[in-house]
């Protein structure tokens, strides 16, 4: 049987489809900003929110969801050393200050 999608790793994202899904977000937002009745329901469409806001949302992160699973793991991964440091163990354990004497515990008390 012959497959129909290329199973590739590299799935380019159709611009014109990523810059509508934007101005759809970008509009519904504006829209539920300005207008509070674009926050409610409606008897033909339903829940206004979900699909001037959410929907769009949600479209996005399904069509950059390799990005953003790229993102999150980047994110997510810790360096076995942090830079800063690295500077610190490399130069050995820390000296103690010598013990104080009499003298300066008399001094210190005074």
């Amino acid at each position: 049987m012959p497959r129909l999608l290329p199973l590739s790793r590299s799935n380019p994202v159709d611009p014109r489809l990523a810059r509508m899904l934007w101005q759809w977000l970008v509009l519904g937002l504006l829209l539920s900003a300005a207008l509070p009745a674009a926050r409610g329901y409606s008897v033909a469409i339903g829940w206004l929110w979900y699909w001037l806001i959410a929907a769009p949302l949600l479209a996005q992160c399904v069509l950059h969801r390799r990005r953003l699973w790229l993102a999150l793991r980047a994110g997510l991964r810790r360096d076995p050393v942090p830079r800063t440091n690295a500077r610190k163990l490399a130069s050995g354990q820390a000296r103690r200050s010598p013990a104080p004497t009499r003298k300066r515990l008399w001094l210190r008390a005074a």
